[in-house]
């Protein structure tokens, strides 16, 4: 680790900082918000082209730039890797195999050999556990129905109190699960025409590794489906079929993004939607919307960022200031006023006195607005506004602020998509593909600091999320994450939640996770994590020092009050030395999650906002000056 003397990168920070905010302004829409590029592994267009097919689509240029862009990022050991410099990942590698035979690439080339071998040497096909989507490949005819749970469409017909309700499965997979019901009810199959036995890594063997409960519950679920009660079916397929059309978004997509949309569209094809539907063209149309071409290739945004990264920027540009803030500034916050959630959703179904006032991660999600987001809103707009200065602003704020209160769990932490109501077995599983979602330290860290910036730090709802950072504080000083990489992010979120509510630096906890950062800075001085720390123990704390996650240290220390000390300036120095001539840095590792079981992603513009934000709050602190 590099150390200087004290405010020795004062003028290399003010450089560094304008050139950096120059930056942020010019990429804001006119009409106010900012997006980056959402840039994930290639499950999105390999899903593509098997959507493609199932749904009976004609092989065109579409399939074909989709499978030259899955061509060439095929890693030198034959598979695709789910995060950058990662290694092959399984199932993501079966995906693009499938979708470049779909293509018409023939199993003897190169391509497709070296493709092959890298399934079975990691397994082989028959070790993916994702039966999901697994499911996927059952309805274009490569894998046996018979070895998939089915999820029954009378899952809809529970009551809410009943335990395996729709309502308390996570709301971000609520959706796909309504909608693989509605396909498993059916189980079509569209022949691809070709076979996968060389991804088998045991052609020859006669069960495949499933645990006993799953084995129970794939026989269990294929039994009633060859005994349905009809009126029951019948109703529940209704009643699903109801509930999708009323929860599409006004973009014609589902939960404002990729994989929940595709999902639905074809639960809807299965049960005898004809593609000309209203509801089929508008999910169509909504589908073409998150195709991006750039560089010669076809690729899919399988979510849009844009209230995170308006949010986010909106906060970065108040704290930078000077002269062209206010013209950032407003255009920015009438965008986000405009696009708060103001109509009751799902997440509504089992709260109490539910009051609207969330906003959700994109452009449209008024189905299910979650906390992180809401939180990154309030935060940015009393940066802006504080309380008093402007009506719209105060009232946006407070309906956001009884929205978050009532989404506070039990234990006083917050999960980004509703309280945690899951009361069956298979927690820990279902919540690393994504189906469920436990409170986190970063959700929880990222709601203290918002309900800090609204003069609620001291409120009971406050004092109770502090107490749940307390008591699932490390060992070690850290906190994991959930949707970043992973005790840096959850680390960060934490001290600056609760500094932003009065807890001081010297707090024992404060205290403890700021050792364990600086603890972690890398010999350049910056801080990195790599994804593995999700699955290796060793890894937590470690990885190449990158912009995004070097400034969430540095906003960490510089909040628990050690501005002016050697691994601060040996951070900032480290965001001076790798900035680009534009302003910007190169940020190519995945340092965000979707789900912890393989589908990460990066954003091309939060490795611009965390470093203003962490140089911002750095010269306020030596300046001795308020931070907004």
């Amino acid at each position: 680790m590099t150390t200087t003397d004290a405010g020795a990168f004062v003028p290399g920070v003010e450089r560094s900082l304008a050139l950096a905010v120059q930056a942020l302004r010019e990429r804001q829409d006119p009409t106010g918000y900012w997006k980056g590029d959402f840039e994930t592994s290639l499950i999105g267009e390999s899903g593509e082209v098997i959507l493609r097919h199932y749904l009976r689509l004609p092989k065109d240029e579409t399939v074909a730039a989709a499978a030259r862009t899955i061509l060439s990022e095929q890693t030198p050991t034959g598979g695709w890797a789910s995060y950058h410099q990662g290694p092959d990942e399984l199932l993501l590698s079966v995906f693009c195999y499938v979708a470049l035979r779909l293509a018409g690439h023939d199993p003897d080339e190169p391509e497709m050999r070296a493709a092959a071998a890298s399934v079975r040497g990691n397994g082989g096909i028959e070790s993916v556990d994702n039966l999901i989507m697994l499911a996927w490949l059952a309805l274009i005819g490569l894998w046996p129905w018979r070895d998939i749970p089915l999820i029954p469409p009378e899952i809809v017909l529970l009551p809410t109190w009943c335990p395996g309700n729709i309502y308390q499965i996570g709301a971000a997979a609520r959706g796909i699960v309504v909608a693989n019901s509605l396909f498993m009810a059916r189980r079509p199959v569209v022949p691809a025409g070709f076979g996968i036995r060389e991804l088998f890594a045991e052609p020859g063997a006669r069960r495949l590794p499933r645990s006993f409960a799953v084995r129970c519950a794939t026989t269990l679920s294929h039994w009633y489906a060859r005994r349905p009660i009809g009126p029951l079916r019948r109703r529940a397929i209704r009643k699903e079929s109801r509930w999708l059309i009323r929860t599409q978004e006004k973009d014609g997509s589902w939960g404002g993004n990729w994989p929940q949309t595709a999902n639905v569209v074809m639960g809807l094809d299965a049960i005898g939607f004809p593609q000309d539907h209203p509801v089929v063209t508008a999910a169509m149309a909504g589908l073409d919307r998150y195709v991006v071409e750039k560089d010669g290739q076809r690729r899919i945004e399988m979510w849009t960022s844009v209230v995170m990264d308006t949010a986010l920027a909106l906060s970065a540009n108040a704290m930078a200031g000077g002269p062209e803030e206010k013209a950032a500034a407003e255009p920015a916050v009438r965008w986000l006023l405009a696009n708060q959630v103001t109509e009751l959703g799902d997440w509504a179904v089992l709260t109490d006195n539910p009051v609207p006032g969330g906003w959700p991660y994109e452009f449209t999600n008024n189905a299910n607005p979650d906390a992180d987001d809401t939180a990154f809103a309030v935060a940015a707009l009393r940066r802006v506004h504080p309380r008093g200065t402007d009506p719209a602003v105060d009232a946006a704020c407070e309906r956001a602020r009884r929205w978050l209160l009532s989404q506070q769990g039990e234990d006083g932490g917050w999960a980004a998509f509703e309280p945690l109501r899951w009361r069956l077995p298979g927690r820990d599983k279902l919540a690393r593909i994504g189906f469920l979602e436990a409170p986190s330290a970063d959700i929880t860290g990222h709601v203290l600091e918002a309900l800090g910036a609204d003069g609620q730090a001291h409120t009971p709802a406050a004092r109770r999320g502090i107490e749940w950072l307390r008591r699932t504080q490390q060992p070690n000083g850290s906190w994991p994450g959930w949707w970043a990489c992973y005790h840096l992010h959850g680390t960060s979120a934490a001290v600056t939640g609760m500094a932003a509510c009065g807890v001081p630096g010297s707090d024992p906890a404060m205290a403890r996770a700021c050792d364990w950062i600086v603890a972690h800075q890398q010999s350049d001085g910056g801080w990195g994590e790599d994804i593995r720390a999700l699955h290796d123990p060793a890894w937590i704390g470690r990885g190449d020092s990158t912009p995004s996650q070097t400034a969430w240290a540095l906003l960490a220390l510089i909040a628990g009050g050690r501005a002016d000390s050697g691994p601060v300036r040996a951070g900032l120095d480290f965001l001076i030395r790798t900035q680009q001539a534009d302003g910007d840095w190169a940020e190519p590792w995945h340092t965000w999650v979707v789900h912890h079981d393989g589908l990460y992603w990066r954003d091309s513009l939060l490795r611009l906002i965390y470093p203003v934000m962490a140089m911002s709050a750095y010269r306020a602190a030596v300046d001795g000056t308020e931070l907004r």
